[in-house]
């Protein structure tokens, strides 16, 4: 396939799916996002996590974003290392390592094939294209791989002379539960497929976590990698990093890789339950952290090249030296990363002492993402001194909670004969179907009485307790925190139960069921919102909300599983040829002074709007001089927003009011203007009139 086409697919479908077909290779290889959570996490069918070439095309397939579409970003690559010794000789076969092009066919170091299977996808949800009686989650994605093959047709993958002959099948987990939307959970079954048993197998899990903005940061090469900070939570066995240094606009984000638990001879092997496995006659296995820089470093800090250097770093835990305590206390690896590099990230669990022909190992391991609480979400640490200030107990509350989750999950209920059922948990209810109409400076939101006959997978009780509705505040879009500062603006919960404000639903409840022509979906609730600013994009969500017991505080659908973005402002203009000067065509704002208050930070994510358009016109910008710099064509019926803007402080779930379109102020041959008087018309495209007027920009 050429490169052209590979570029089409990429751009046409930017967040769900990325598949190309490498003809020397002959085997298809796929990159495919979550769509259903807050986390955009991309997983490939060769074993690879994340998109490493995020950093140069943010409008690519997510890495590991989180909130979604903010643009921040926590991951470069990641993928297993799996280790044994095989008839006394060390193997060690890889899906990810150190380089910076990320996976590349044939490349030394990732060592796992595909035979051409793209994803299999199931979902729990009965209203999904994809619904399957048998899925874990909301969306599992399913791939296999190998590392079986030397060479990739042919292509020969470099170093890889000695695989384990080890089949794997990957399923990733995920949900839109409000607790759930900032984790992913991985399954991978591993088969011993070899002529030989693997003796002291360590399975790892190898990252280059960073954390930085990919659309607001400037910094490109090693200036991009260097601003990290990470550490290791010892109860949790979880990894993590964060951003300790950049000036990206940004919210303060926390990323971690856990290892959750491995299930070895009927046992679940993980030192969580180190008293059954030694009642078991096993050795309870280790879970430990190591780190190197990504080109340069020595001793501890250097970076293992082959099977030997990398089944030792596997199999010796982290130095027991002053840099290992300052890790158990939370603490970042001596050097302290900044100006020295990129720290690469092992997390490594075993030995598994034997594994036989045709012996089944499976690993459960997760990707969680989380913001710092409020007070942490703009502070920027100035120098080392400051930094536990910055990463404390406090700083990382959400992280773990978030990480609980995941255990929790992976824990599942456990059954009367100390079986365990995994991921059954409390569920809330079924997440309301929304719709939101926009008038002008107007909103009604419509939503549906779906979740109030949802039954608890757990109680088998119908808790539904009532619903709220979310908006955000103007400007949580520059930040990236649009999908996750929504607040809640009312609240309506049913009466009798004690839970909530005992206010009823009479207030939103229809006298009859709305239904929209394009679609046979009943509405059973309204609630309207006027005098929003025009211009400006705000997120609307319905949530409902359960009961809770005495175990569980009341549960609440994800605010993101039907959220909207709405730009108020003027509809279609239907009388564009009157002579009441109340249907003029203007521009906002004017003048329009650079860095206005919806504009991002750089020179290409500014935006005017022009208003009160007729349903398809042409907008052409004059200089005084009467030079064209700019045509724009609006249609009310596809137009979406067309700037860098949108693309980069927006989503596709997006509804603008139809008579506005906004401009970039970047001419035809993409040049900022100047400051000075612009002159413009509009050509109603339908009946021929045209409307003039003018604007100024000032710098």
């Amino acid at each position: 396939m050429s490169i052209k086409k590979i570029f089409l697919i990429r751009f046409l479908f930017p967040i769900l799916i990325l598949i190309h077909t490498d003809l020397l290779a002959q085997q298809t290889f796929e990159r495919r996002a979550v769509t259903v959570s807050n986390l955009g996490i991309s997983y490939t069918n060769v074993g690879t996590i994340g998109n490493p070439n995020i950093r140069t095309v943010p409008s690519g397939v997510p890495s590991m974003e989180y909130p979604k579409d903010s643009g921040t970003e926590h991951l470069f690559e990641a993928g297993i290392w799996l280790g044994a010794l095989v008839d006394g000789q060390v193997r060690v076969s890889s899906s990810a390592v150190t380089n910076s092009a990320g996976y590349q066919t044939g490349a030394a170091g990732f060592e796992f094939t595909n035979a051409g299977q793209l994803f299999n996808v199931r979902s729990s949800l009965e209203e999904s294209s994809d619904f399957s009686p048998v899925a874990i989650s909301h969306e599992d994605l399913i791939s296999q791989f190998t590392d079986k093959n030397t060479a990739v047709g042919n292509v020969p993958i470099a170093g890889h002379d000695n695989p384990l002959f080890a089949d794997i099948q990957m399923e990733s987990y995920n949900w839109n539960f409000g607790f759930t939307e900032a984790l992913s959970i991985i399954k991978y079954e591993v088969t011993n497929n070899g002529a030989a048993e693997w003796n002291d197998l360590y399975f790892s899990l190898y990252s280059d976590m960073v954390v930085r903005n990919v659309n607001t940061t400037l910094e490109t090469g090693g200036a991009f990698f260097n601003k990290g900070g990470m550490g290791w939570l010892d109860d949790e066995y979880a990894l993590y990093v964060f951003d300790r240094g950049s000036t990206d606009e940004k919210q303060n984000t926390y990323a971690a890789n856990v290892i959750l638990g491995s299930e070895y001879r009927g046992i679940e092997f993980h030192p969580r339950r180190a008293e059954e496995i030694i009642e078991a006659g096993f050795d309870a296995p280790s879970v430990s952290p190591d780190f190197w820089l990504f080109n340069t470093g020595a001793g501890e800090f250097s970076r293992p090249n082959d099977d030997l250097e990398r089944y030792t770093r596997m199999s010796t835990e982290w130095p027991l030296d002053s840099n290992r305590e300052r890790l158990r206390n939370d603490g970042y690896p001596d050097p302290v990363n900044g100006p020295n590099g990129n720290f690469i990230q092992l997390n490594t669990i075993g030995p598994f002492p034997n594994v036989a022909v045709g012996e089944k190992v499976i690993f459960y391991i997760a990707y969680v993402t989380a913001l710092m609480p409020e007070n942490y979400r703009d502070l920027v640490p100035a120098n080392e001194a400051d930094v536990d200030d910055f990463d404390n107990v406090e700083s990382r509350a959400n992280l773990v909670e978030n990480i609980g989750w995941a255990y929790r999950l992976f824990d599942g209920q456990e059954n009367s004969d100390g079986s365990r059922e995994r991921f059954l948990v409390p569920e809330p209810p079924k997440t309301p179907n929304m719709r939101v109409e926009l008038t002008g400076n107007s909103v009604n939101v419509f939503w549906d009485k779906n979740a109030e006959d949802s039954i608890d997978p757990v109680t088998e009780i119908q808790d539904f307790a009532g619903y709220k509705l979310y908006r955000t505040e103007l400007g949580d879009d520059l930040n990236g925190s649009i999908s996750s500062s929504a607040k809640v603006l009312r609240e309506w919960d049913i009466q009798g139960d004690e839970i909530g404000f005992e206010t009823g639903l009479s207030e939103i409840e229809l006298s009859e069921p709305k239904i929209f022509p394009d679609s046979d979906i009943e509405y059973n609730y309204k609630f309207e919102i006027k005098g929003m600013l025009s211009g400006w994009q705000y997120l609307f969500s319905v949530s409902a909300f359960d009961q809770g017991d005495d175990r569980t505080p009341p549960l609440e659908t994800s605010i993101n599983a039907n959220a909207v973005r709405i730009f108020p402002g003027t509809p279609i203009n239907e009388n564009f040829n009157s002579s009441d000067n109340i249907y003029e065509v203007g521009v906002y704002p004017n003048p329009y002074r650079v860095n206005a208050a919806w504009d991002g930070t750089s020179s290409l994510t500014r935006k005017i709007m022009f208003y009160n358009l007729p349903e398809q016109a042409e907008i052409r910008v004059y200089t005084l001089a009467g030079e064209m710099v700019a045509k724009l064509d609006h249609n009310a019926n596809t137009y979406t927003g067309d700037t860098r803007w949108f693309s980069n402080f927006s989503s596709n779930n997006r509804i603008l009011p139809g008579g506005e379109h906004a401009w970039d102020l970047l001419s035809e041959a993409n040049q900022n203007l100047a400051t000075g008087l612009y002159l413009y018309t509009v050509y109603n495209k339908q009946d021929g009139h045209v409307q003039r007027g003018k604007f100024v920009i000032i710098k």
